[in-house]
């Protein structure tokens, strides 16, 4: 290459890189050619360099045509490589037809998924009682998630650790019983409080607890209330009796132990033998053998008293069963998240 830098010059080297470009048969060559002319150690680089030793009238004219030379460059490299890439394409298409006249395989079915498959079966069970199906928000206001329903300030269950809060001070409902307290405030609205009062509902609840094999942060609840005269705790036990009979069949074990709610006295909790261990103790079941499947007992007769209700006539009860470890029972899941995972290989086998 020339020691001086001109147009002369530069048009020399134009029509070298022409010459060079015709001679390209193969991609590689491409790459090669680029990197000849556009490299860091590459012929427009060192003509650059050379820009400074050229008189400083002549400066504009050279440094235009060296801009010029550079982009045509990389304008004909690139549509050269577009060129091998539409012919690689084109030779693909030809090797590998498709005949689209050919019928789809289709895609594989879905399935109704285990928590669905619990609460519509107990939604069919509770069809025959007369029980209207109601939904309720999963952003809740402390009135309806804790003071109506007995549950004082100072009670664990409104601490930080239990309960997620928003930035607008709404909590993520964590139980379906704020539900509950809804359809009794409705109702109150009427004049003579119209009575019975058959309601259930269903939907995610939020605890902020560690998640280990029998909890998770979110799980699924089934809300049922039943306010009316005369109604008392055996209603409640043969009620929820009924429908775990029914789901796990009548040979399966059902208990129930006390427990304390601050919306329900006395309070109870539903628990089924193990199915993943049959009764023996295992994590899923804390090493106890029984699981707890729900919370239940009579209204409390302030929250009754709450909504205008005279607990001295009307008495009711409530349960809200866990539908997520209903779900985890029914198909032996050894973790509950194992219900959430949304894994085809445990799934495909329930269908």
């Amino acid at each position: 290459m020339s020691s001086d830098l001109s147009q002369v010059h530069i048009n020399e080297l134009s029509g070298r890189f022409d010459r060079q470009l015709s001679e390209i048969q193969r991609p590689e060559d491409v790459d090669l050619l680029r990197r000849d002319w556009l490299g860091k150690e590459g012929a427009i680089k060192e003509l650059f360099k050379k820009l400074r030793d050229v008189p400083v009238e002549e400066k504009p004219t050279v440094a235009a045509a060296l801009n010029q030379l550079k982009e045509r460059v990389e304008s004909e490299l690139e549509t050269k490589d577009e060129g091998f890439k539409s012919k690689t394409l084109l030779k693909q298409l030809e090797e590998q037809s498709l005949d689209l006249s050919l019928p789809e395989a289709g895609a594989p079915l879905g399935a109704v998924h285990p928590v669905t498959i619990v609460e519509e079966r107990i939604t069919t069970l509770l069809r025959p009682f007369g029980f209207q199906n109601v939904n309720g928000p999963e952003v809740e206001t402390d009135y309806y998630c804790f003071d109506s329903l007995n549950i004082p300030k100072h009670h664990p269950a409104r601490d930080m650790q239990d309960t997620f809060y928003t930035e607008t001070g709404h909590v993520l409902r964590t139980h379906t019983t704020s539900v509950q307290a809804r359809i009794l405030q409705q109702r109150s609205l009427f004049e003579n409080k119209k009575l019975p009062i058959k309601v259930s509902s269903l939907g995610r609840v939020y605890r902020n607890e560690t998640e280990d094999a029998s909890h998770t942060s979110m799980f699924h609840q089934y809300e049922l209330v039943w306010v009316d005269e005369g109604l008392t705790l055996s209603h409640l036990l043969g009620l929820i009796t009924h429908i775990l009979k029914d789901l796990y069949g009548k040979r399966r074990k059902v208990r129930f132990v006390p427990k304390f709610y601050p919306y329900t006295e006395p309070s109870i909790g539903p628990q089924i033998d193990c199915s993943v261990c049959k009764g023996e103790g295992c994590p899923s079941c804390g090493n106890a053998g029984w699981v707890t499947v729900g919370g239940a007992g009579m209204i409390h007769r302030n929250v009754l008293s709450e909504f205008g209700f005279d607990p001295d006539k009307v008495s009711g009860f409530a349960f809200g069963l866990g539908t997520s470890r209903l779900a985890g029972q029914m198909y032996n899941f050894p973790h509950l998240k194992s219900v959430y995972d949304n894994d085809l290989r445990v799934l495909k086998e329930i269908v």
